[in-house]
């Protein structure tokens, strides 16, 4: 029973580390390709280096650092291609929910989702700061996390959140650019109304001109997100 209890303990300490490190990953306080330095996190976080090394094993497998043998582990490139990549993918798996959600969610689930939108949209032309954008990414964020939830396919809800969370950084720098700013309240409205009336082909194609990403705006978010990783701009 004493061996169950320490290795609990044992478990739930890797788990706080790897949320606070995975925290530190989103927002790149590790520069893009830096090595990690696990001395520096153990004394920074108080803890040993046993579940550091756990911790930063599992944020390597989502995608949050890169593990070379013999060398240590290095945070995530940041690249357009890179970026446009994770927007291609969360396009795809969030078509996939918003399907089944249409088929299988009932009213009731429906206009609970929508109102977590329609709240924001009814300050639609308002002038924000950039702290009122990052929450509204926020809110955008839990929208069509609530639409994955109501699809009822637990993986591809675990896949988005993922998703989500590696993608965090620059679907807020992507929101707050104007052309961004322009069009989310107008598409949030055309796939709300797809959503209540079940229209699933109409609301796939709204769902690929929402999330998908050009070429070129990858290029403007990398090099925004790259100048407030390097330069502090905000």
């Amino acid at each position: 029973m004493v061996v169950a209890k320490k290795t609990s303990r044992s478990a739930d300490s890797v788990d706080k580390v790897y949320e606070k490190i995975k925290s530190l990953a989103i927002e790149y306080h590790f520069r893009p390709g830096e090595r990690v330095n696990e001395m520096e996190l153990s004394s920074q976080l108080g803890v040993s280096r046993t579940p550091i090394r756990e911790a930063l094993n599992r944020l390597s497998q989502d995608g949050f650092m890169n593990f070379v043998p013999n060398r240590g582990f290095y945070s995530r490139d940041l690249t357009p291609e890179g970026v446009r990549e994770l927007y291609e993918v969360r396009m795809i798996i969030e078509q996939a929910t918003f399907r089944f959600a249409c088929l299988r969610a009932s009213d009731e689930e429906i206009a609970r989702t929508t109102a977590i939108w329609e709240s924001v949209s009814q300050q639609q032309g308002k002038e924000r700061s950039a702290e009122e954008w990052a929450s509204i990414a926020e809110i955008d964020e839990q929208f069509h996390m609530e639409i994955a939830r109501i699809s009822r396919n637990s993986r591809l809800y675990e896949m988005l959140e993922s998703l989500n969370s590696l993608s965090r950084f620059f679907r807020r720098i992507d929101l707050e650019t104007p052309v961004r700013r322009n069009n989310a309240y107008d598409e949030h409205v055309e796939i709300i109304a797809a959503l209540r009336q079940r229209d699933v082909e109409k609301g796939v194609v709204l769902m690929e001109q929402h999330i998908s990403l050009s070429a070129e705006h990858a290029v403007e978010v990398t090099k925004e997100g790259l100048a407030r990783i390097y330069i502090g701009k905000k």
